[in-house]
């Protein structure tokens, strides 16, 4: 089973967006290890992004305070032990997926957890949410 902690913030965010969706659709978060996208490019980065979608047989699902986490067979071993936040500063703002289990990047990149969703960041904001 995979291990994902959602903060109060980001359950509150996801509730908020959730509430005009179908019942049947769910946050999938999924993961695209390599270098590339907005993370710079270091071969240990992984790049996690978020988005609508409905279950599909293969996915994990975590249910989480009334909606569905959904976590494709390839992301699961980049997603287990992510965590996901949603924060709001003068540097970023959106949602921000971390996974401390991760390998640390190497120089070239901001692995470990470069994904965030919103506005720029020094670590890869404004990736990830498709």
């Amino acid at each position: 089973m995979v291990e994902v902690e959602i903060k109060p913030g980001a359950v509150v965010q996801v509730q908020r967006l959730m509430a005009g969706q179908k019942p049947e659709v769910g946050v999938r978060v999924y993961a695209q290890p390599g270098g590339g996208g907005c993370c710079g490019g270091g071969g240990g980065a992984v790049q996690f992004g978020m988005a609508f979608a409905k279950p599909r047989p293969d996915d994990e699902v975590v249910k989480v305070d009334g909606f569905s986490i959904l976590i494709d067979p390839m992301s699961k071993q980049f997603v287990n032990g992510a965590v996901i936040d949603y924060v709001e500063g003068l540097q970023e703002s959106g949602f921000k997926i971390t996974n401390p289990t991760l390998p640390e990047p190497d120089a070239g990149g901001q692995a470990g957890g470069c994904g965030s969703c919103g506005n720029s960041s020094d670590a890869g904001g404004g990736c990830g949410c498709g």
